[in-house]
């Protein structure tokens, strides 16, 4: 067994097959290597200036364009238009040219009517001013009169009882009528009477005794003959007479008291306080009858401001249909162009209706491109930004403008065919017009958002995204490495590498026969990073 092995080991084809198989081997590796390498197209990373910009093909159109709309409710038909393609001047638009005239005649008919209504109405409002005034004057005088009463009725009370008790009276004291005649405020009338009856009483008294004394003095003549027996009568006869004087003089004071003084403070409190009762009503219905003039005066003007502006209304629509020229321009029928309004074209005796756009006044010295906007590039654009133009009637020329404006909103037609692509309308202005600039022409914008200057970039399709992240394929000899990048702006080719490439590296773009797909998915994952970039900013 030794022996063989050792033959074995000392036999040169044997090494020679070896070494055959070996070297087929590794030059398989090699071919393998060379051929891959062969199948993908490099690039060296450089520095250089690189231009951010948003490119996007549109349409020449004219940026300033006047529509002319019927603003005049209903349907009313054309009387006269103007012959379309006609040029209105800046002359026009100061004579007043009149670029169309509808039919008004039920708008004047209307207008008549409601002059007459307006005349009735100014009638009955100023009618209802006039009894405004008259209603205060009549509520000052009816006030005024009730206060005279609460003034007569609280004088009267003060006559009969004074103006210290009268005054505790109306204060709301608790004092019983039947005894106020004791009250030492008492005055006035019932003071004057109480002392009267008083005094009555006395006299009484005084004439009551002095018959008595008299008559005992006739007892004693008559006793002595000195009088007659029929005088000692009449002595005696006016000594009763002097004593009923006295009971009737006590009863007359009793009944004053108990009777005729209560009832009179009763009476003259009962008028004090019907007279406040009856100012406070005089003053309700004092406002009430205000407060209904008023409210006719507001009516009868509301009325009259209500026809006033209908008249107005109907003077504006009447005036409206006679639609005149504001600005310069070529006058282009609504209809011209869409066969599908051929049945209602823009001719006399055509009926039209309110909000319906008749003309347009496309200035053409105001001529421009109008574009569309991708969302992803939105955030980059601004007005005032300057832009390149190629017309593609215009091959080798070139235009220059500047962004003007640029839509809050998606455009909703687009929006409307593919739900998920926003785009944004965008208008760019030309520097220099030319006559030969026609609306309509197809045109590529290019809107100039910086330069950078002095960067690292290499092409956007050799980008990749690895887990949200960019990437790119970096060749090392025979090797590829796989390099995580931090990337800045890029433009529709190129792209800012900040961090993970260094200047002479070469980077592999994509094997060709995956190239579409590659470029496809990178650019588009590139377009959500950059994005992203752009609102962090």
């Amino acid at each position: 067994m030794k022996k063989l092995v050792v033959k074995i080991f000392k036999n040169k084809f044997l090494w020679i097959g070896i070494l055959l198989v070996i070297s087929l081997w590794l030059g398989k590796i090699v071919f393998q290597e060379k051929r891959k390498t062969q199948e993908f197209i490099s690039y060296q990373v450089k520095r250089g200036n690189l231009t951010i910009s948003v490119l996007e093909g549109g349409n020449l159109r004219a940026l300033r364009s006047q529509k002319i709309i019927n603003e005049v409710p209903g349907q009313r038909a054309i009387l006269e238009v103007v012959e379309e393609g006609t040029q209105i001047t800046e002359e026009d638009v100061k004579k007043g040219k009149v670029l169309i005239k509808l039919d008004a005649k039920d708008l004047e008919d209307k207008a008549e009517q409601i002059e007459i209504n307006l005349e009735n109405s100014w009638a009955s409002y100023m009618e209802a001013q006039e009894n405004l005034k008259i209603q205060k004057k009549q509520n000052q005088s009816d006030i005024r009169e009730a206060k005279l009463k609460v003034k007569f009725a609280r004088m009267d009370l003060e006559k009969y009882l004074g103006e210290e008790l009268t005054k505790k009276i109306i204060e709301g004291k608790n004092l019983e009528f039947t005894e106020l005649i004791e009250n030492p405020s008492l005055g006035g009338e019932s003071l004057n009477k109480k002392r009267e009856l008083e005094s009555k009483i006395e006299l009484a008294k005084e004439e009551t005794a002095r018959a008595k004394d008299k008559v005992e003095w006739s007892k004693k003549l008559a006793e002595k003959g000195y009088i007659t027996k029929s005088e000692l009568e009449a002595d005696k006869l006016s000594l009763r007479q002097k004593e009923i004087s006295l009971e009737q003089a006590k009863l007359e004071y009793k009944l004053f008291l108990k009777y005729d003084f209560p009832k009179q403070v009763e009476k003259y409190l009962s008028e004090y306080l019907e007279s406040l009762n009856d100012l406070e009503r005089t003053k309700s219905q004092a406002r009430s009858k205000l407060v209904q003039a008023e409210a006719s005066v507001k009516s009868k003007k509301a009325t009259y401001f209500l026809n006033k502006n209908k008249l107005e209304n109907i003077k504006k629509q009447i005036a409206k249909c006679t639609i005149k020229a504001t600005q310069p321009g070529f006058v282009v029928y609504e209809t011209s162009g869409r066969p599908w309004m051929s049945s209602n074209p823009i001719q006399p005796g055509t009926t039209v209706r309110q909000f319906q756009t008749l003309l347009n006044l496309p200035d053409f010295s105001s001529m421009g491109v109008e574009v569309k906007i991708h969302e992803s590039s939105v955030e980059k654009i601004k007005p005032g930004q300057k832009a390149v133009i190629k017309i593609d009637a215009f091959p080798g020329r070139t235009f220059t403008g500047k962004l003007k404006k640029i839509a809050l909103m998606p455009d909703p037609t687009l929006k409307w065919l593919n739900p998920d692509v926003n785009v944004y309308v965008a208008q760019i202005s030309l520097d220099e017009s030319s006559d030969a600039l026609k609306p309509g022409m197809s045109a590529q914008v290019e809107i100039i958002v910086k330069k950078l200057e002095n960067v690292l970039t290499i092409p956007l399709i050799a980008v990749s995204f690895r887990e949200g992240k960019p990437v790119c394929t970096v060749l090392k000899g025979r090797k590829l490495e796989t390099r995580y990048l931090e990337l800045g702006e890029s433009n529709e080719e190129m792209v800012e590498v900040k961090k993970g490439l260094k200047e002479g590296e070469t980077v592999i773009i994509f094997p060709q026969k995956a190239g579409y797909q590659m470029r496809k998915k990178s650019k588009t994952e590139l377009r959500r990073f950059e994005k992203e970039i752009w609102k962090k900013k």
